[in-house]
């Protein structure tokens, strides 16, 4: 019996393995006809495997499909939450062909990359104790980089590695080639040490919040549910007085993008810091939902923000704090 066990469990890390190796080799293998092909056939080509993968992809069209009910399901009908994971699926697999052409996004397609609020980072920056972009998974965010890069601020990103090491050796060729600095997000010690050394340099640091953070998070309600979530940004805030600056980028249509970057989020200080890092984690995550709501197609459904769980008593607590909030 120990020997079918580690037999199978052999076969269990091979199989995952090859499963994020397989990306990797796709993405190589199409680098050059997506270099050559003209953007509007790319993107249309990017659509017609979008519409394919969301009939092939079981498992995380699965997930994709529980979370948005679980978020969205009261306002909407199965028909249209279906219709969005599948518009979420043409965005991811456009999205990846972007990616690629993104360099060109400074020079060829730099018109189709608009900005808006750019006098909000302005004035943040202009404070001197650099600024903490907050983003979430919404949109194309290797584009948002390629944005603020052609605007000329000096910025790193806080970004972890994907399971493929091939795509995130080409991700971070682009930042590199982009002019945008990379934090990763382990071990902790040298992610703070970095992280301050850029804002002390008046830099803009990007950090994106929208994903489980499991231990190290906090929790705060999203969509209805407590989500563990990275409480970094909220804390280099807290010891440097970086200005907090919420930021996003959208799809318009078949080939625009929009970078919307949000007024500062003052933060709330009292006595109590462990309640005002709650605090102020929700008011950033509010945010996010709310861009969530009004472009649902373009944010990272597939991914299980809510996999982490709280203890039932600290759950009951806060949701109970939250509810009454409500009714005042």
């Amino acid at each position: 019996m120990p020997c079918v066990s580690w037999r199978r469990s052999v076969l269990k890390r091979l199989r995952k393995k090859i499963r994020h190796s397989l990306g990797g080799i796709v993405l190589y293998g199409i680098l050059l006809p997506i270099r050559l092909l003209p953007l509007n056939l790319l993107l249309w080509g990017g659509r017609c495997i979008g519409h394919l993968a969301y009939y092939v992809d079981r498992k995380h069209r699965g997930i994709g499909l529980k979370n948005i009910e679980m978020a969205l399901g009261k306002g909407k009908t199965p028909r249209e939450l279906k219709r969005i994971i599948k518009e979420n699926y043409c965005h991811i697999a456009q999205s990846g062909f972007e990616m690629i052409r993104a360099l060109e996004y400074g020079k060829r397609y730099a018109h189709l990359l608009a900005i808006e609020g750019k006098e909000n980072l302005d004035r943040a920056l202009a404070k001197g104790k650099g600024a903490i972009g907050i983003m979430g998974h919404i949109g194309n965010i290797t584009l948002l980089l390629r944005k603020i890069a052609n605007e000329g601020y000096p910025a790193s990103v806080i970004a972890k590695d994907t399971k493929d090491e091939r795509v995130s050796r080409l991700m971070q060729e682009l930042r590199d080639r982009s002019n945008i600095g990379t934090v990763p997000p382990k071990p902790k010690s040298l992610v703070a040490k970095r992280a301050l050394t850029s804002l002390k340099k008046g830099e803009l640091l990007i950090i994106p919040i929208d994903q489980n953070a499991g231990k190290e998070g906090v929790f705060v309600d999203f969509f209805g549910r407590l989500a563990s979530t990275p409480a970094g940004p909220v804390i280099f805030a807290q010891r440097t007085g970086a200005p907090l600056v919420p930021m996003y980028i959208i799809r318009e249509g078949r080939k625009r993008h929009r970078l919307i970057i949000e007024p500062e989020v003052p933060l709330v200080n009292t006595e109590n810091k462990e309640e005002d890092l709650i605090t102020n984690t929700q008011r950033l995550t509010r945010i996010i939902e709310r861009y969530v709501r009004k472009y649902p197609s373009q944010w990272w459904w597939m991914h299980n923000r809510w996999k982490s769980k709280p203890a039932q008593k600290q759950e009951n607590e806060k949701m109970g704090k939250w509810e009454s909030g409500k009714k005042n």
